[in-house]
């Protein structure tokens, strides 16, 4: 069974800077680096395959170094250095470990493991040692020993909460990303069924879960903490699948727990660039820049000849502003990734004419409309079939 619904590939699409760089070493990608001399080796996953693909700026082109034949759906991995590279397969109940040796080129499986059904997003801890998996599947949490490049489950937590409104898309819980908050210590899960919030607490290794209810049939997908490169966060900026909304909730660490309180929320789509039919629409991903003044949204099922970036300035009380959008340069564009220095964005297409596209980033934010580089989504497969997941990792 394909829990495709999370990609919005074909059952759903037919229904309808320098003070940031602590906070990359508390995520699951690694630190910036100024060098330019060298290719950015991007990282991308699709049904059946993994792949690298090789990115110079000054030219704009992209080569295909690692091509592998990957069973499964590999909509989400986390890598750890050197070689370490842990990928879900969304369509079945299993985690796999590989050895990326990106000096060879070459990609071997080294371990597989039973874990919950549809895990779509990967988390690391701090240290790296442990890693939150989000099922949106099986509607449960999974907890992972990765210490010293293992794979051991430790613990499956069942995500708590009251189910949506939307019938049709909330009949079950559905975990879909875990976000580790700059502290180190708690993972915000986002329930896109139970339009909450589930925070894990793991202190002492116990990983206890709390269950936060937001705004009634918003869909919460994915989610960023502000600012980055702090030691606390001040606001949690979610991106809301079925009512294409950013949510915007100030935290507050209190005794063994946050608090959140609503702040805000703003429509996805600026006026200048709406959706054909908003309720057919759906978000796909929230990035916030390292220098915590821009944040971008991914939006998908616009009804338009393509897809789009919407960008939005940040205040530091956390408030957003529309700023502008421009093309993803194809359809369905599920995720989307800073490059290291970010200097640009890349977008993966899981439709359309580009599977992959980079965006420049100019200093002021701004993204220039037409990419610096792309790949036809025909270099994927068939329709579709483009990148489901987008990210350098050296």
């Amino acid at each position: 069974m394909k829990f495709t619904s999370t990609g919005l590939m074909a059952s759903l699409a037919a229904s309808a800077s320098a003070s940031a760089l602590p906070q990359f070493a508390r995520s699951s990608y690694p630190a910036p680096s100024a060098s330019a001399s060298s290719p950015a080796r991007i990282l991308l996953g699709n049904p059946g395959h993994i792949y690298i693909a090789d990115f110079t700026p000054k030219t704009g082109k992209f080569e295909i170094s690692i091509n592998e034949t990957i069973e499964g759906g590999n909509s989400w991995m986390a890598f750890a250095k050197p070689n370490l590279l842990y990928a879900v397969d969304e369509n079945s109940n299993e985690l796999r470990l590989f050895n990326l040796d990106l000096k060879t080129n070459e990609l071997n499986l080294t371990t597989k493991k039973t874990a919950s059904t549809g895990v779509v997003h990967l988390e690391f801890n701090s240290d790296k040692s442990r890693m939150v998996g989000a099922a949106y599947g099986n509607g449960t949490i999974d907890v992972w020993n990765t210490k010293d490049g293992s794979l051991e489950l430790i613990k499956t937590i069942k995500s708590p909460g009251k189910l949506g409104p939307n019938k049709e898309r909330q009949d079950a819980s559905h975990p879909h990303q875990a976000n580790l908050d700059p502290s180190g210590r708690y993972f915000a899960v986002n329930d896109l069924g139970t339009d909450s919030v589930v925070l894990i607490d793991s202190k002492n290794d116990a990983f206890t879960d709390k269950n936060i209810p937001i705004e009634a049939g918003c869909g919460p997908r994915h989610g960023v903490f502000y600012p980055r490169g702090q030691d606390k966060a001040t606001h949690y900026i979610i991106a809301c699948e079925l009512s294409n909304q950013a949510l915007v909730y100030s935290v507050t660490y209190e005794a063994n727990t946050l608090a959140f309180k609503h702040y805000q929320s703003i429509s996805t789509y600026g006026k200048d660039a709406p959706a054909k039919d908003i309720k057919k629409a759906a978000v796909g991903e929230i990035i916030l820049a390292p220098n915590n003044k821009d944040v971008y949204i991914s939006n998908r099922l616009s009804g338009q000849k393509t897809d789009s970036i919407a960008r939005f300035t940040i205040a530091e009380c956390g408030t957003l502003t529309y700023a502008e959008t421009v093309s993803s340069g194809g359809l369905l564009p599920r995720m989307m990734s800073f490059s290291l220095t970010a200097k640009h964005i890349f977008v993966g297409n899981q439709d359309g004419t580009n599977g992959l596209v980079a965006l420049k980033r100019g200093s002021d934010g701004k993204l220039v409309e037409k990419p610096v580089g792309s790949l036809p989504g025909s270099v994927f497969g068939e329709p579709q079939f483009g990148p489901q997941y987008v990210q350098q990792i050296a």
